[in-house]
């Protein structure tokens, strides 16, 4: 019987990992095969003022998230086959993202006064926020808890190649910049309501919650917005550090070779995604089950990390040049640096995401990411005058090997 719950769990798995891909090949691959002509129509100090737009809304969209990619998936997985609670839930997740609206408005209005790059084109960051909002709206936490990727891969495919689309026939010049930015950010729009609209055709329209009640519920998803938020918050302080700290050609080679790090990242995403509620409910009903998905999931995962270390490392030049063109040749050093990170995700993805998080260990594993974030941080600020743009991924590959130590010190102790 195991054995056979194992194999139902293993298909599941497969089918929702293959419908995610698809949706992550449609928010980063597609970027990454459009990313040689925009690089070379908008040049490296454009490019580069892109990529700091991005960061901040990459901010913006964890904030509406509010750790709904990890709490709300793993709600909805468990209380899928009760339509009213259900219903209630999507209710409540959705009145408390509305909530947060005010809060993004001031974080965008306190960006534009601190960072230079937004106080010389505000429209970036008005454009970038804008859509930022509605792609942490998107209510895809659910489509991942009733394990039904594929409305959400569809959906980023079309909406996301029509985006891509204005971009190759608008973008003409480096100062066509913002019109990047808007094509992402229209098709965020369309993603966002297109879902919402299949939610509400399935289990009928809902009302707006009481807030009080609301914030009550996401005060016990305070942990799992932590441990998505710091380590991006730390990660994006540092880039606007950086974007002052260094010119404009530097950033843009460093934006690059972050761009290709991202893609490889991302890649670990789907299985992620896919493999977090079947565990869940695993978990739940079989501990001895869950223990050998867990392993099985380690081998997979980690193998994956040990794969794109050796093409990032051994073959950094060659990536540059096809992606980003001969200009960028200079980045390849950074994505060496890059590449080490990459089996560390791995593993901690693994131990902390995974694992800590379906034990309910949600707080211990924020206090391990806001310790490991701040003393990475450190190490990027005290790098950053000795090895340039480097620190950054040099703090990353500091960041995950502590975040694993600290893990590991977790379960020896329990």
């Amino acid at each position: 019987m195991p054995s056979n719950l194992i194999k139902e769990d293993q298909r599941s798995f497969l089918t929702n990992s293959f419908y995610l891909y698809i949706s992550y090949f449609a928010d980063f691959f597609l970027a990454i095969l459009f990313i040689p002509f925009i690089a070379r129509t908008l040049g490296a100090s454009e490019f580069g003022k892109i990529g700091i737009a991005q960061t901040f809304g990459i901010l913006i969209i964890l904030l509406m998230e509010f750790g709904s990619s990890l709490i709300a998936t793993r709600k909805v997985a468990r209380i899928k086959d009760d339509n009213n609670q259900l219903k209630l839930f999507i209710a409540k997740i959705t009145t408390f993202k509305l909530f947060l609206l005010p809060i993004a408005i001031l974080i965008t209005v306190t960006a534009f006064f601190v960072v230079p790059i937004f106080s010389d084109n505000p429209n970036y960051i008005i454009i970038v926020a804008l859509g930022a909002v509605f792609q942490g709206m998107s209510p895809v936490w659910y489509f991942q808890g009733i394990e039904k990727m594929r409305k959400i891969a569809f959906s980023k495919v079309i909406f996301r190649l029509i985006g891509f689309i204005l971009i190759i026939l608008l973008v003409r010049s480096s100062s066509d910049g913002w019109i990047v930015l808007a094509s992402f950010s229209f098709s965020s729009i369309l993603i966002c309501l297109y879902l919402y609209s299949v939610i509400i055709r399935k289990i009928g329209l809902f009302q707006i919650e009481d807030i009080i009640e609301s914030i009550k519920l996401f005060l016990k998803s305070a942990p799992s917005f932590f441990i998505t938020i710091v380590p991006i918050l730390y990660q994006s302080i540092s880039v606007f550090i950086l974007s002052v700290y260094v010119n404009p050609l530097q950033l843009g080679f460093y934006y690059g070779a972050s761009r290709i790090h991202r893609a490889f990242n991302t890649l670990y995403g789907p299985l992620s995604q896919a493999f977090f509620p079947i565990i869940s409910i695993a978990n739940e009903k079989n501990k001895i089950k869950s223990r050998v998905l867990i392993k099985n999931y380690f081998l997979l995962i980690f193998l994956l990390g040990l794969l794109f270390f050796l093409l990032n490392f051994f073959f950094a030049e060659k990536i540059i040049s096809i992606f980003l063109g001969d200009k960028f040749l200079p980045a390849s050093e950074t994505l060496k640096f890059f590449s080490f990170v990459l089996p560390l995700t791995a593993i901690s993805n693994t131990l902390g995401r995974q694992w800590l998080m379906v034990l309910n260990k949600d707080y211990y594993f924020a206090i391990i990411q806001l310790f490991s974030s701040l003393i990475a941080f450190f190490a990027f600020y005290y790098f950053l005058s000795i090895i340039g743009v480097r620190a950054l991924p040099f703090s990353l590959i500091i960041y995950e090997f502590i975040t694993i130590i600290l893990i590991l010190i977790f379960f020896i102790k329990k």
